[in-house]
């Protein structure tokens, strides 16, 4: 969001996009091998627990299925086999933090400046603001 207009300092546009980018790929080594956990979980057809099994072997089959070939590598091998994809993810995760961070206030900033009064005109006080922000 923009500085209030009394303000003395000026927000930097390069600030903007550099926090912006910091924060989409620290969303994406936080909850991408989450995500990959999860959806390895969910598509396993097999048991990974059942009867007759020991503690071990559970954790055993829960280990090939969450790191697949990696599961009797080093730990950083199994850590780094939670990022396929990375590169497309990398991408749009990126470049949507940038737009929602970065390129979005400056247009929400514009459509406020030069046709706030429509909106509100068109859409009431309220339901102008939240189709401004919508807009932007």
């Amino acid at each position: 969001m923009s500085p209030p207009g009394n303000s003395k300092y000026k927000e930097s546009g390069t600030a903007r996009l550099l926090g912006a980018g910091t924060s989409g790929i620290l969303e994406l080594f936080t909850f991408h091998p989450v995500d990959t956990v999860a959806k390895r979980l969910m598509s396993n057809t097999e048991r990974i627990h059942g009867p007759g099994q020991t503690t071990a072997q559970s954790l055993s089959k829960l280990n090939q299925v969450i790191f697949r070939d990696a599961a009797a590598k080093a730990t950083i091998s199994k850590y780094l086999s939670l990022f396929p994809g990375l590169g497309y993810a990398a991408g749009y995760k990126v470049a949507q933090r940038m737009y929602k961070f970065g390129g979005q206030p400056v247009a929400r900033d514009f459509l406020e400046h030069h046709y706030g009064q429509s909106f509100t005109r068109a859409f009431g006080d309220r339901n102008g603001k939240a189709m401004l922000h919508a807009t932007a």
